[in-house]
């Protein structure tokens, strides 16, 4: 659970140097650093504090009275020194602590606190202790015997915010004597300081680090708003005292002339031009011989001036290394690219209670930044999910968290998250004394936006209309027209990314927006007033698309079209509800909704298709008797019955019946009467299913439609099964599996072979079953298809009951009764017929408390893991 915790000291310990032994005498290294561990443990515990975790070759470790954080370090030192303890190798320790409340998550620790006394350990030299003047004013008058307090006076440390007073704890057995502690005075610098906390970025913080060793220039990049600055701020401070000729920042945003960038260089490092020769001369010569880090931040609009000098640098000065933060690139030669990534965000499948979410780094900056505004502010199981859905909404975008939470003193948590949608209006309070691009989210994204060419705000906009991603060939399709032609797609999308306003993903093969960049566009493209018009080409594009894909997912590429369809979700949903906006879109829509009918299905998203699919019927067709609406509403008719909805399905399959028969469609009118069984039987007219599904199969072999038949065959299947007439159900399943087969539908196939299976158990025949569903479950989890994992799932409960496995039974059924309440898919009455003596039996055996217990388990295990147990259940039966 989080929560806030009581005062705690925090104690960080380091290894100094320990990259060397590691390199030099790693066999060694490896055990001494064993003993070290166990020795610093046992220190800790000794002195009532625990070990939260260990830091590569540290600890951090946390202690309720910071009196037995100084006892605790004093004794590890003393240990540590007697090198036969360690191998014989000097192990020299650097000690930091300091006091404060803090977040707490299970057995962790995060916030300011925290990171202060990280930073206080970090200024120490190997052998020394150092504590923060707040664990000093708790300790001083309780000091044990032999340890002392020196002040050291206030230094600035490495994290950039306000200066810290730090004080050395001495004692006769502890070396008293260092050089200078490690902080910003003990370098030439500019660095400004922060007058707010750095949150998150760890994992980016080490990665840079890394990158920046092996390599003399480094570019950050990101959209605005993302954090450039910052960040490279804190990584310039932390490895500061690898140049010993200084840490520099030039600030590039106030200049307009690219021609000012080595001047603006010049003024930092101090170095003046000499009469009658440009300043870059003088730069290169002041460089030749130092070893420092210059810190160039928002090169964008004065990139070739930052690209020429970078490179004249470079070359001029061995030592020289550059740290940039640029939404464009330098692409020059050595340069390393860094993108910075939004600050990670909740996942739609983790939960929101605060446990869950509070360690997330959007979540952590939000907190801290409302907490700022409003110190009662808390995080609680109650206020955690709109948090969440905030952090989502704005992308992790550190820029547009700390504007949304300036509000908190005006607004609840509720009324932020109503106000996200209109971010740009609602995001606009920020630091007055800072840059203007970055006082509102809308002039961070202007900025970026007035440095494109007119080519590339032309694509820029126009790519606002797809909705989650877009690949390649989507957007020469969709964006060119005009001044650009599909072949300057390609460039103009790389120089797009390039620029930091696209994002790569998917392996390189797809592009998309940040979701407030792409609101931004939209925007833009609204006022250029092309906005109706790309959005036709999307639906062109994507209806093309869909019938496509529709036509491969009953086929051997199923799975590839169903990867491609997941990525393409949202924007095929977008193309539909631009067809219900258009006066002459009806047909266009019914076309959208028929091709794209089976992937609801195998996803097992049918009440999403059944709302899809009744909009776009909403929309009355052009014309009487249209052929295109009776196969939007065989959809409806096919989507209500297997959802349990068979009232509204006998309307939608009548209605679809009577134009059908207008057209005299006889394949049409077969798949029809294939679902008017489904209906009819789910409202108790067995006599009714029967005759439609013998018109459907009898149909279906006149037009020798090979689908068709196989459909109309299970429907019948399921019938005969239904009545017990086990000999006529079983060769209709073999066939319906046959046919799939050379249909290359592995999802249809499945479907048989649960048929065959639920004949087998009626039989007696348990391993014949066993066989059966396995087979199923494979065919399921390579297809990923929902509905025929679920019904496996189904038959393997009653398989289960059959062989008085009850606990295996209940859990199984459990499980797939909550993955059938997420996809709305309802059983087949025929299956539910077959399931329902069995589960009462199993009822029966087990009790109606054990039962229900049983059953409150299975509904809590996932749906993947319950497949995983009844694959390795039904393999052991093998």
């Amino acid at each position: 659970m989080i929560e806030r915790s009581a005062v705690t000291t925090f104690l960080f310990t380091d290894i100094e140097g320990s990259t060397r032994l590691w390199e030099d005498q790693p066999e060694r290294m490896r055990r001494a650093l064993g003993r070290h561990d166990r020795l610093l443990r046992e220190a800790v515990e000794r002195q009532h504090g625990v070990v939260v975790k260990t830091t590569g070759d540290g600890v951090h470790a946390a202690f309720q009275d910071p009196r037995d954080a100084v006892v605790a370090s004093v004794e590890a030192q003393i240990a540590l020194a007697d090198h036969a303890l360690t191998e014989g190798l000097a192990l020299h320790i650097r000690c930091g602590m300091h006091a404060g409340v803090s977040e707490r998550s299970e057995d962790d620790y995060f916030g300011t606190a925290v990171n202060r006394a990280a930073r206080i350990m970090s200024a120490a030299h190997g052998g020394q202790v150092l504590v923060s003047q707040t664990v000093a004013d708790l300790v001083r008058d309780r000091l044990p015997n032999g340890v002392s307090l020196r002040d050291l006076g206030a230094v600035r440390l490495r994290d950039l915010s306000s200066a810290e007073r730090v004080y050395q704890v001495e004692h006769a057995k502890l070396r008293c004597d260092f050089p200078a502690l490690r902080s910003l005075e003990a370098l030439p610098n500019n660095l400004p300081q922060q007058l707010t906390t750095f949150v998150g970025r760890e994992q980016e913080h080490r990665e840079i680090k890394v990158a920046l060793n092996a390599t003399r220039l480094l570019t950050l990049s990101g959209v605005g708003g993302m954090g450039k600055t910052r960040l490279s701020l804190h990584v310039a401070a932390d490895v500061g005292l690898d140049y010993p000729d200084g840490v520099w920042f030039v600030e590039l945003a106030p200049i307009s002339d690219m021609s000012l960038v080595p001047l603006a260089v010049a003024s930092v490092l101090g170095v003046k031009e000499e009469p009658g020769r440009p300043v870059s001369e003088a730069l290169i010569a002041f460089v030749r011989d130092r070893r420092l880090l210059l810190v160039l931040d928002n090169c964008e609009h004065v990139i070739h001036g930052c690209a020429r000098l970078a490179k004249q640098l470079l070359q001029a000065g061995a030592h020289v290394k550059i740290l940039a933060s640029s939404r464009e690139h330098f692409n020059v030669a050595g340069e390393k690219v860094y993108t910075l990534p939004p600050l990670s965000v909740p996942g739609s499948e983790d939960t929101s209670s605060v446990d869950a979410v509070a360690g997330f780094e959007a979540v952590r900056l939000f907190v801290d930044r409302a907490t700022a505004v409003q110190p009662a502010f808390r995080l609680t199981d109650r206020n955690a999910p709109t948090v969440v859905e905030i952090c989502r909404r704005l992308d992790g975008i550190p820029l547009a968290l700390e504007l949304a939470a300036a509000r908190v003193g005006t607004l609840s948590i509720e009324q932020i998250a109503a106000r996200v949608n209109d971010r740009f209006r609602l995001l606009t309070t920020g630091d007055r004394t800072g840059e203007r691009r970055q006082q509102t989210l809308r002039s961070a994204i202007d900025w970026s936006y007035d440095l494109l060419t007119e080519q590339e705000r032309i694509l820029f906009r126009r790519l606002a209309v797809f909705a989650g991603g877009w690949t390649l060939e989507a957007a020469e399709a969709v964006a060119a027209g005009g001044s650009i032609s599909g072949q300057d797609i390609l460039d103009l999308l790389g120089d797009l990314v390039d620029k930091s306003l696209v994002v790569i993903s998917g392996e390189g093969r797809r592009y998309r927006f940040l979701e407030t960049v792409r609101q931004y566009a939209d925007e833009r493209l609204t006022e250029a007033g092309e906005g109706e018009q790309a959005r036709q080409r999307q639906l062109d594009f994507y209806l093309a698309f869909v019938e496509k894909a529709g036509a491969g997912l009953t086929g051997e590429d199923q799975a590839t079209w169903l990867e491609q369809l997941d990525a393409d979700r949202e924007n095929v949903l977008s193309a539909h509800t631009w067809c219900l906006r258009t006066r002459d879109g009806a047909e266009t829509g019914y076309r959208l909704v028929h091709a794209i009918k089976l992937y609801w299905f195998v996803r097992g998203l049918l009440n999403l298709g059944h709302r899809v699919t009744v909009e776009a019927l909403s929309n009355p067709p052009p014309r009487p008797h249209s052929l295109l609406r009776c196969k939007a509403l065989w959809v409806a008719g096919q989507i209500c019955s297997y959802t349990g909805r068979y009232a509204e399905a006998q309307q939608h399959l009548q209605e679809s019946l009577a134009i059908a028969r207008h057209h005299d469609d006889r394949s049409m009118i077969a798949s029809i009467h294939t679902y008017l069984a489904l209906a009819a039987l789910g409202l108790g007219d067995r006599a009714a299913a029967r005759v439609h599904s013998e018109q459907a199969l009898e149909l279906a072999r006149e037009s020798g439609n090979q689908r068709e038949i196989t459909v109309a065959s299970n429907a019948l299947a399921q019938l005969h099964r239904l009545d017990d007439n086990l000999d006529d159900a079983e060769p209709l399943y073999e066939q319906v599996v046959a046919l799939a087969h050379e249909l290359h539908d592995q999802e249809f196939a499945a479907i048989g072979i649960i048929g065959l299976a639920m004949v087998a158990i009626s039989r007696g025949l348990a391993q014949r079953a066993s066989d059966l569903l396995r087979r199923a479950l494979a065919i399921a989890e390579a297809t990923r298809s929902h509905p025929a994992a679920q019904s496996a799932l189904e038959v393997s409960a009653g398989l289960a009951s059959y062989l008085n496995e009850w606990e295996r039974a209940v859990r199984t059924y459990a499980a797939a009764e909550t993955q059938a309440a997420r996809t709305g898919i309802r059983r087949d009455p025929a299956d539910e017929a077959f399931l329902q003596p069995l589960l009462a039996k199993t009822r029966e055996a087990l009790g109606e408390s054990r039962f229900t217990a049983i059953e409150a388990s299975g509904r809590a295990m996932s749906f993947e893991a319950a497949i995983a147990e009844v694959r390795t259940w039904l393999a052991a039966r093998n």
